[in-house]
């Protein structure tokens, strides 16, 4: 069995036993990954300019490193879900990493990322920003269930979030901003803000 296809099967058991028992009307972190979520093959070395973060700040790490998009750098994206080592060593674990343009994963938390599997969803900038505004700068989505049902209590809210390149099957409205569809507008002051996360 590839790489993938382990990571599919058991990252997909653990999130479905997680989700056990839930109501068929509850769309929440783990029916979302279950429906959204995707083994993402392919890791690469972390670039010199993404800094290397603190362990246990996952969320936070890769915020950092989405947010100060400079010119003639290349543009990353802020994926969240599960993680595990590579075939049996652990149990998945809740995670958050970045993906490049190529769709291969850059951790800024483990330095041992080639020895991991990833299974996740890659969230539209724009948004990720919108939820740090709403959550008063502490990163985390999946994470963070209160937040996620508040603000991606459906089908086509979470849909509208998704990085689009990476998900290309979920494309109802969700080249409309996600921000605008629930109302929020981060503050012009928000990337200063970003520096203390």
């Amino acid at each position: 069995m590839t790489d993938s296809g382990y990571t599919d099967r058991i990252i997909r058991d653990h999130i479905g036993w997680l989700a056990d028992g839930a109501s068929e009307s509850y769309f929440g972190p783990e029916t979302a990954l279950l429906a959204y979520g995707r083994p993402m093959a392919g890791v690469r070395d972390r670039p010199a300019y993404v800094p290397a973060g603190q362990k246990r700040q996952c969320y936070a790490n890769c915020v950092k490193a989405v947010l100060p998009a400079s010119p003639g750098r290349e543009e990353l994206f802020y994926a969240e879900g599960f993680a595990t080592t590579k075939p049996g060593q652990l149990i998945p674990m809740q995670h958050a990493w970045l993906v490049d343009q190529q769709g291969h994963v850059i951790d800024p938390t483990w330095g041992n990322a080639h020895e991991h599997l990833y299974f996740g969803v890659v969230f539209k900038t724009s948004f990720v920003i919108d939820m740090l505004c709403v959550a008063d700068m502490v990163p985390g989505i999946l994470s963070t269930p209160v937040l996620m049902r508040q603000n991606l209590g459906t089908r086509s809210l979470f849909e509208a979030a998704l990085e689009q390149r990476y998900h290309p099957l979920f494309n109802s409205a969700a080249d409309e901003s996600s921000a605008l569809r629930i109302g929020i507008r981060p503050p012009a002051v928000l990337i200063p803000a970003l520096s203390g996360v």
